[in-house]
């Protein structure tokens, strides 16, 4: 793709997100995508087919730098307990950095019900997250990090998986709450246990 093309897509990537964060799936037009990406509507349909097609392209986009950035931060850890404290610290950052995306991804997960594209994307995004964080906590128990048993580390990773949505989806609407450590003991010591199996 050329670079000025890229750079386009990807501004249009970003206002689409922006856009969706703040009216959500249903209330967001192709116009409202266009006019803060400040492209016509035209060029939209030059490169997608349609609404559910940005959106779609979007939330791939969305996901992939989300959890780039969060696997890049927790494969510096040294011990279970930097392992724990980091992972309670990407999703403190999310919530805090960016909550309507995070409130964003339970609404396109319930879009994903009623279109094809987006509960495509849903899956090859979750099963792209699975596969990273098995991979890393299976390097780390490989390096003497983590105690866990291989064969458990799918079902460990869903586990981990399950708790950051669940925690994420009840401080969504109280962010303020992400401060709060005593919230986060019980939450690191059940981390701690499943490191040290």
């Amino acid at each position: 793709m050329p670079k000025d093309r890229e750079e386009k897509v990807n501004r249009i990537m970003a206002a689409t997100l922006a856009v969706l964060a703040k009216k959500g799936y249903e209330s967001t037009t192709i116009n409202d995508i266009a006019d803060s990406a400040q492209v016509s509507r035209g060029l939209l349909h030059y490169y997608f087919t349609d609404k559910e097609d940005i959106v779609a392209k979007a939330m791939t986009f969305g996901f992939g730098s989300m959890w780039d950035s969060a696997i890049m931060a927790l494969s510096a850890v040294r011990s279970p307990e930097q392992l724990a404290d980091s992972m309670i610290e990407v999703l403190k950052k999310n919530i805090r950095q960016d909550p309507d995306f995070t409130a964003l991804l339970f609404e396109m997960w319930c879009s994903g019900r009623r279109s094809k594209k987006i509960r495509k994307v849903f899956a090859e995004g979750l099963e792209k997250v699975v596969v990273s964080l098995q991979s890393l906590l299976e390097y780390a128990a490989a390096n003497g990090i983590v105690q866990i048993n291989k064969a458990e580390s799918e079902g460990l990773v869903r586990i981990l998986i399950a708790m950051y949505h669940g925690i994420a989806m009840q401080l969504i609407d109280n962010p303020k709450k992400t401060e709060d450590e005593e919230i986060w003991k019980p939450v690191r010591r059940v981390l701690l246990s499943m490191f040290k199996t």
